[in-house]
């Protein structure tokens, strides 16, 4: 038989398995193809959050079916991923070799699904949303309206966090985007963003308070006066951040009182007298300032931009793409301005 009379006899590799026979790569029982993602899914969740009853949190699996997949992944490879003598866990020298090439292996699972799921009219797929209070409830969902008209068959899931949390959000891959002001600055340089508006961060006092006499009030006028600002948190983790951006220099001199995550728990403290609060004009409309007055503030720095971030590898995702559409096209909140397109 010749040689070309072979090549057409020959059956083509009808899966992945003939494929590598093919190839006449050796058969290992443990090869990649006995893996299974949810261990790979598990083992990563682990490797991350630093032990086991945090990766049970964080994917919703018992404790005892995280331990299986990685039993069963650690049996599948021949060796020990994680040393669980150490406080907290970490991996082993095979773990940490092993991690990356998994994190690959599963993004690079995502992308193809995503990328299948793109040649559809109407995409069906999941998007996680990383969000805070104001976004949430005055922008957001007008985006969602836009998202489910073109693509109804894209479920949204929301997760709340504040400038540092949302961050790691993104960066770790639990949302798939996330609404965040530029400032503080993103340490990650994984990420891509686009800004959306720009907004002023203004005064709220009692309408008897002396200085709601005044069309705007000053730095100084602020600084001998107890302050409550947002969010909550140490200053190393960005708490307070507008309050003391937009007081510049004079910051170190504040009398910072509260700190907060909720508009509505700034605006309550307001009004029963514990001080003045600093907080982004949007944030007010999520909640009553009935017998409060707002002033804008004389400072240069007393205003935020808000931008959309995202993983700059996952910018050709199709539920990437079609949430980045919406937004586009989804009417922005009063009282902000929109920014130029980056």
């Amino acid at each position: 038989m010749s040689d070309a009379a072979e090549s057409r006899d020959s059956p083509e590799p009808s899966g992945v398995y003939d494929g590598l026979d093919a190839l006449d790569l050796p058969r290992d029982p443990r090869d990649a193809m006995s893996l299974q993602t949810a261990w790979l899914k598990s083992f990563l969740a682990v490797a991350d959050c630093g032990g086991f009853g945090a990766a049970t949190l964080a994917l919703h699996l018992s404790q005892s079916r995280v331990s299986a997949h990685i039993a069963a992944l650690e049996h599948a490879l021949g060796v020990t991923l994680f040393d669980r003598k150490a406080r907290p866990i970490c991996t082993t020298e095979a773990g940490e070799l092993f991690r990356g090439h998994a994190l690959t292996a599963m993004l690079e699972l995502q992308r193809g699904v995503e990328a299948a799921r793109s040649t559809l009219d109407n995409i069906v797929a999941h998007v996680s949303i990383g969000s805070y209070p104001s976004v949430s409830s005055t922008y957001l969902p007008a985006i969602l309206q836009e998202l489910q008209a073109r693509h109804p068959g894209i479920t949204v899931e929301l997760c709340e966090g504040t400038a540092a949390t949302l961050e790691e959000m993104v960066a770790k891959g639990t949302v798939d985007l996330a609404f965040r002001p530029l400032l503080p600055k993103m340490r990650e340089a994984m990420l891509s963003h686009r800004t959306i508006w720009r907004e002023d961060i203004v005064a709220v006092m009692r309408e008897n308070d002396p200085l709601a006499e005044r069309s705007s009030v000053s730095v100084e006028d602020v600084l001998g006066r107890p302050l409550i600002g947002n969010p909550a948190g140490t200053e190393e983790e960005g708490g307070g951040f507008d309050l003391r951006n937009t007081l510049g220099d004079a910051a170190a001199r504040a009398n910072i009182v509260y700190l907060t995550d909720q508009p509505a728990t700034l605006v309550a403290l307001v009004r029963a007298a514990f001080g003045i609060g600093i907080v982004n004009r949007l944030a007010l409309q999520t909640t009553s300032t009935e017998g409060l007055t707002i002033r804008t503030i004389d400072s240069p720095t007393a205003h935020r931009n808000v931008a959309l971030f995202w993983l700059r590898r996952r910018s050709d995702s199709a539920t990437v793409k079609a949430f980045l559409d919406a937004q586009r096209t989804a009417p922005l909140p009063p009282g902000v301005v929109a920014t130029p397109a980056d």
